[in-house]
């Protein structure tokens, strides 16, 4: 998640919303023109949409750690992720108006909740949206960068398609592949850099006698394993560079089939 295309895109965001927040605090929305004065308004507004940017952020983020959640269409995995945030923003919200007009009834909660739901649904899908279009952008550069490298070196070209994303300074000893959420971490003998793909993409273009999947974010080279520990909640393949990569229970199996975890 360190490396979430969703929290990276945060100074990307952090104008419109204060913008937002400024057009709240003119329109005086949800009966603040008249409990508040503009500059109470302007501390109201600017708090709420932060933290609710903030937590439809984090909420997108975590979604995309689920595979299933993270194949659905984007309009509806931050429809999701917006109405997560709504929870705790409503609470916030409570707070913060109870604190600087008047206490509100606990039976209010429901209607804060349904009118918070509205703000964070609205706030999240243009923010999924401007995230997968910086995404596709990116892509566009790197098929760009695999097709010039590829006519520029015949030999290159002959390589296996995913070999032609490696940078060259990692070399071609490849050890093993890490997903980090629309990114794919590569770890070679000579060091380790994120690439725009999906690890699901990767194996679709290496070849299966090349490795196979020990966990859902990890796959790992044949000979780059150079030993096994026996966590006490799951195995842990030690690579021949020191990394250590988790086995998941739906891949154990496999794993011992290979040997690796007699290693």
């Amino acid at each position: 998640m360190r490396e979430s295309p969703y929290l990276k895109s945060i100074p990307y965001h952090l104008p419109w919303i204060l913008g937002l927040a400024v057009i709240m605090t003119v329109t005086g929305p949800f009966g603040s023109y008249e409990a508040m004065s503009v500059p109470v308004r302007l501390f109201f507004f600017t708090c709420t949409n932060v933290l609710i940017w903030i937590q439809v952020v984090v909420f997108g983020a975590l979604l995309g750690q689920f595979e299933p959640i993270d194949r659905w269409p984007i309009v509806r995995r931050m429809v999701v992720a917006g109405v997560l945030a709504a929870l705790p923003g409503a609470i916030e919200i409570f707070l913060l108006w109870s604190w600087l007009v008047r206490p509100i009834p606990l039976s209010g909660v429901p209607s804060i909740f349904l009118q918070t739901s509205f703000l964070t649904v609205a706030l999240s899908i243009p923010i999924g949206l401007l995230v997968e279009q910086r995404l596709r952008a990116a892509a566009d550069v790197e098929k760009e960068r695999v097709a010039t490298a590829s006519s520029a070196d015949p030999q290159h070209a002959s390589a296996p398609d995913f070999f032609r994303r490696v940078p060259p300074a990692l070399g071609r000893d490849l050890l093993a592949l890490e997903m980090e959420d629309h990114y794919l971490r590569i770890h070679t003998a000579l060091g380790s850099d994120l690439i725009l793909l999906r690890l699901r993409d990767a194996l679709a273009e290496l070849d299966p006698g090349r490795g196979r999947q020990v966990h859902r974010s990890w796959w790992v080279a044949e000979g780059a394993v150079a030993s096994a520990e026996r966590d006490p909640r799951r195995p842990i393949l030690v690579l021949r560079n020191g990394l250590r990569v988790p086995v998941s229970k739906t891949y154990r199996d496999q794993v011992k089939e290979a040997g690796w975890l007699d290693g």
